[in-house]
């Protein structure tokens, strides 16, 4: 439980903390049953300043070391001024951490990018054909059916919009190859990336300017309907 409230002397020195409200007692000899229903102005009379909790500091690139110290701020003179916040101690994390991240970051958008779709031309309408893993299994079965003509009338297949042209075997086989071109392309993307990341600077910040989803296939565009 984080530290709620700081209890100074009359110089506004920290003399010790508190975690609960509850039973909380001030260096004046003031002990309060229930701080949290005592008035800040109140509380500041005894010497006693409610912590700012602030913000914790983001973990991506850096990490928290040991529990927050309180810092208390102002002018003793002015105890109105007085503030008591938490202060956070962190260091950077090492760059084979970063490398590491970077790399589950590329992998990550691959995949993403893999199952993001294909823009795909049926008779002059485009459509986004799905490309998540369901959606590609159902193009590979629908593709060997195809490919050993035993679809002479077609077969309909449902779009991101929920359209559901018929594609002719030729149309079929096609889409199939598009599908697959995107995937291959998203693997040596990402193969591209992570030669990238090996070759980066021993500088951290040009891990975190790194853009993890260059070289990628950009993700198909809807069409208006």
């Amino acid at each position: 439980m984080t530290v709620l409230y700081a209890i100074c002397d009359d110089q506004w020195a920290l003399v010790r903390t508190a975690r609960s409200p509850m039973g909380l007692k001030a260096e004046t000899g003031k002990t309060y049953t229930n701080a949290a229903l005592a008035s800040v102005v109140d509380l500041r009379a005894n010497f006693v300043l409610v912590i700012d909790q602030g913000t914790k500091p983001d973990q991506e690139w850096q990490t928290v070391i040991g529990n927050p110290a309180v810092v208390i701020n102002g002018d003793p003179e002015e105890p109105e001024t007085m503030t008591a916040m938490l202060e956070y101690t962190v260091q950077p994390i090492s760059l084979d951490a970063a490398k590491a991240k970077l790399e589950r970051k590329v992998k990550d958008h691959k995949f993403s990018r893999m199952a993001g779709g294909v823009s795909f031309d049926v008779s002059g309408t485009t459509y986004v054909v799905q490309t998540d893993a369901k959606s590609r299994e159902l193009i590979d079965n629908v593709y060997e059916l195809a490919k050993a003509e035993m679809l002479e009338n077609g077969q309909v297949v449902r779009m991101l919009s929920n359209a559901s042209p018929l594609l002719a075997q030729p149309q079929i086989i096609a889409l199939k190859l598009s599908v697959g071109a995107m995937l291959c392309a998203c693997t040596d993307a990402q193969t591209e990336r992570e030669y990238a990341i090996d070759a980066l600077p021993d500088d951290l910040q040009a891990h975190i300017d790194f853009d993890v989803t260059a070289g990628f296939p950009a993700f198909p565009v809807a069409p208006a309907e």
